[in-house]
């Protein structure tokens, strides 16, 4: 049973399908036109039990019917949306829709799993149990794997394990690329309402300044990190937006700060937290002002199971060879609702190789990014590979 090969068989048309995908981008939870594009594609494969799931995702299952392996079912996850920002390139199947864009490779994502659908499809005589197919909308911040787990994602039938991939441009084309524990940071949104009071800048003493509170907060703020948490543990503590005031020579009643919070651990998210709220009430209120937090329900640590990690690495070093099975050597500090499964069911994440040879590869989320799809093979195996490896079937 040679995966990569049959892989290889169905590359042209998975790249077929994700040039589609990427002319095609649609945002958080309104990806209709791509949801339908994949069910078009899953009932052409042969796939069964094609239905939709929150709202725009997409839930197909890949029945065995060999004798070989377990009867339980394992799930195979790729996210669909896209990012609000113009592509820069000049790529035959660059975005129609103007200001979205697929620089996240979300559209490589779905077309590999499409193409670990049709491998599995055309092995299905060859296994037992089930391969349950998760399509998801809403991964960059709009709650697409919270509204499918709602909607019974995990449920009937319930999985045992599920794995991801995701692009990275960090790795050369066609690698592989694993770690053990701590893949991706936890993600914390945060905003701060510095509260002052109002009046003519000439007269600073008859008012309460929110900007001269928030000049304090921002430095103290960068305290954390540096002196709260561990020089071995992980953290980052980012303020992206400040917003207050609306003439020179008016002393504003508020201010407010948008940042967010990163960690390879919920309990140093935690800490940092509390940090926060702690720095900014005492500022505030040494400073004659107020202060009010808003805090999102933020994302988990991706954190892959250990005995998981261990079958991945084995199967991708005996199906792809140690020059493209690469053990990553650090964490990303990136975040992905992909956790909000494997605090349900263990599971693990993997990222497949989109660098350019001799190129300039653009990082993720640039209007730059372009995803080099010639890993297309080792995306599609490495999925069939881990549900095959999960249902219990020997010697791939």
């Amino acid at each position: 049973m040679d995966v990569l090969k049959r892989a290889r068989q169905v590359e042209s048309r998975v790249r077929e399908w994700r040039c589609h995908i990427h002319a095609h981008p649609e945002l958080g939870m309104e990806t209709e036109a791509t949801a339908s594009f994949v069910e078009k594609i899953l009932g052409e494969i042969g796939v069964t039990d094609i239905r939709r799931c929150g709202g725009t995702g997409v839930t197909a299952l890949v029945r065995g019917a060999g004798t070989q392996g377990s009867e339980g079912c394992v799930g195979l996850r790729a996210d669909m949306d896209a990012l609000p920002v113009d592509e820069r390139n000049d790529l035959p199947y660059k975005s129609v829709n103007a200001g979205v864009a697929h620089v996240c490779g979300h559209d490589l994502h779905t077309a590999c799993l499409l193409g670990a659908a049709q491998v599995l499809h055309d092995l299905r005589a060859e296994f037992q149990g089930t391969v349950k197919l998760i399509f998801q909308p809403g991964e960059e911040g709009a709650g697409g794997a919270a509204a499918m787990i709602a909607d019974g994602a995990l449920e009937n039938p319930k999985m045992n394990s599920i794995f991801a991939l995701h692009s990275w441009p960090d790795l050369p084309v066609g690698a592989v690329g694993f770690r053990r524990g701590s893949v991706l940071a936890s993600a914390q949104a945060f905003e701060v309402r510095l509260k002052g009071k109002q009046g003519h800048a000439a007269h600073p003493h008859r008012c309460i300044d929110p900007i001269l509170i928030a000049g304090h907060v921002i430095c103290a703020l960068q305290s954390i990190v540096a002196r709260e948490i561990g020089p071995l543990e992980t953290g980052v503590l980012t303020l992206g937006k400040i917003a207050g005031g609306a003439a020179g020579n008016i002393i504003p009643e508020e201010v407010v700060i948008e940042g967010t919070i990163r960690a390879l651990s919920s309990d140093v998210n935690k800490r940092i937290i509390q940090a926060v709220t702690r720095i900014v009430e005492g500022t505030a209120t040494m400073l004659r002002g107020s202060a009010s937090f808003k805090f999102s329900p933020g994302l988990p640590p991706v954190v892959n199971d250990d005995a998981l990690f261990d079958r991945m690495e084995t199967l991708f070093r005996k199906n792809f060879g140690d020059q493209r099975a690469r053990l990553l050597p650090e964490p990303s500090m990136g975040a992905e609702d992909f956790a909000l499964f494997l605090e349900r069911v263990p599971g693990a994440h993997f990222r497949l190789g989109v660098g350019r040879e001799g190129q300039n590869n653009f990082p993720l989320h640039s209007p730059d990014f372009i995803a080099d799809d010639g890993g297309v093979p080792y995306g599609v195996a490495g999925l069939a590979l881990l549900a095959l490896d999960s249902l219990g079937l020997k010697n791939l």
